[in-house]
């Protein structure tokens, strides 16, 4: 018979038609996949009621992070935990054909057999030729896998697959025909379960943000606001320094954005390290200056998907004209009345050309004091410096 490319199971020999999946089972295995939402450790139910409705030797449910080729289980039945361990390596094996296909069948709805396979192969067996069948599946006598994938995110696909020994008939038409069906109760559940988690943790995290005193906001890599505390939604609306455009941050100046965004990719690098010590953003706002510094915040990650990359963007309000400013730089830095003047001026987010200026000296003697002005504060830059002086005045006050 002719298959079509997403088509119909090749013809199955007459002693390979198993019956239908009775209705009472159906409906107990789909009450069970609904009871994940609340019970995550319901899966294991799930796999365990799927086996006695479709009869396999093993019924697994992980999350695949394919950017890094590794693994989440969830709920496994049947495999052992030496095998699980070797999984990794073979599945992503360059000869494992559902690695090579894996954009157009690790689709949440398509659901997935050896058959279907090797129609997309052109006929091509490749599976069983591959390290991944003959290392990993042969050995645990597996031969036929019926899976689907319920939910496809950010590189992160959940898998459901049930395997089947080479004694036992490949996985028929009604089979597969009832499998569509729990899959999608399966989806349903899965996408339940994530939106719950992720408004449970949200919540707990939003919740702590909102009783600190200062502005907070959880911004992603594009400043996008995921949330902000009511100190940094009152600052957004003054529209001072700082403001809000299509949902994203924004400052007065081009410079200062660029600054920003650093500021904040800095922060969401893999390659920064926690103990490092954080850059900082002046901002003028009249006679006060914000002081913005960005740290690595988690997203709202748990049990089912990983959470986006945020970073925690915090803001310090210190009034520049603050009486406490001279006496803590030449009091607690020792710095002289010119450095003292000198470092005032970048507290007003002044460039060091104009703080040069208004200190009543030349910029090639400005660079100089401000040498000078590092090594007293045991700092190396000058964002460092007016971190560390805007955080010090904070704590006086």
């Amino acid at each position: 018979m002719r298959i079509s490319q997403m088509g119909a199971l090749h013809a199955l020999p007459p002693h390979a038609i198993p019956s239908p999946m009775r209705a009472d089972l159906e409906e107990s295995l789909t009450d069970t996949v609904y009871r994940t939402v609340f019970e995550p450790q319901a899966w294991a139910d799930a796999m365990r009621l799927a086996a006695d409705a479709f009869p396999s030797n093993g019924q697994t449910f992980y999350f695949l992070d394919k950017p890094t080729g590794r693994i989440r289980p969830v709920a496994l039945e049947g495999i052992a935990p030496r095998w699980l361990s070797e999984f990794e390596a073979l599945y992503f094996a360059p000869d494992n054909p559902w690695i090579e296909l894996s954009e157009r069948l690790h689709r949440p709805g398509v659901v997935r057999t050896n058959e279907r396979l090797h129609t997309f192969l052109r006929g091509d067996e490749a599976l069983y030729r591959s390290a991944y069948y003959n290392e990993w599946m042969r050995p645990q006598d597996f031969r036929y896998t019926l899976g689907n994938t319920l939910l496809a995110e950010e590189g992160v696909v959940a898998n459901v697959t049930l395997l089947r020994a080479p004694d036992m008939p490949t996985f028929d038409r009604s089979e597969v025909a009832a499998f569509e069906r729990l899959s999608r109760h399966m989806t349903r559940a899965l996408r339940m379960a994530v939106r719950l988690e992720r408004s449970e943790v949200s919540r707990l995290e939003m919740s702590a943000l909102d009783g600190l005193r200062h502005g907070v906001a959880l911004v992603d890599a594009d400043l996008r606001v995921v949330h902000a505390n009511r100190a940094m939604e009152a600052l957004l609306r003054d529209g001072s320094g700082l403001g809000l455009r299509d949902g994203r941050l924004f400052t007065a100046s081009f410079q200062a954005q660029s600054h920003l965004r650093a500021l904040v990719a800095e922060a969401l690098s893999p390659l920064n390290p926690a103990s490092s010590s954080k850059p900082s953003l002046p901002l003028s706002q009249g006679t006060s200056t914000l002081n913005l510094q960005a740290t690595p915040a988690r997203g709202a990650a748990g049990r089912y998907l990983p959470g986006k990359p945020l970073a925690l963007l915090t803001v310090t309000h210190t009034d520049t004209n603050d009486p406490f400013a001279p006496s803590l730089l030449r009091q607690d830095y020792g710095c002289t009345p010119a450095e003292a003047r000198l470092v005032i001026g970048l507290l007003k987010g002044l460039n060091l050309r104009a703080a040069a200026q208004a200190a009543g000296t030349t910029y090639e003697s400005a660079r100089t004091t401000l040498k000078r002005v590092f090594m007293k504060v045991g700092v190396q830059s000058q964002s460092q410096l007016i971190s560390r002086v805007l955080r010090d005045l904070s704590a006086q006050r």
